[in-house]
């Protein structure tokens, strides 16, 4: 499975097993940056998706079918 259509949780998963791999220090140099690089490209795919997926969320459909940005309207209040 190319690591585009991973799942999310399958990503972090791969990265963390990476990240334990680079920590141990049993990994010769060339294959550290070939491993680092992996990395980056999983780091920057789970970005990715995580905004994709935060823009889907920040929007709610209204009554009449359009959607519209979500946000909470919050009054600020300070403790006396």
């Amino acid at each position: 499975m190319k690591k585009e259509n991973m799942k999310f949780e399958d990503k972090i998963k791969l990265l963390e097993k990476t990240i334990q791999e680079l920590e141990s220090g049993e990994v010769d140099l060339e294959d550290s940056i070939k491993k680092y690089t992996e990395a980056m490209k999983l780091v920057q795919s789970c970005d990715k998706q995580l905004k994709e997926i935060e823009e889907q969320v920040s929007k709610i459909v209204t009554e009449d079918g359009k959607e519209e940005d979500f946000s909470i309207e919050r009054e600020d209040s300070t403790l006396d």
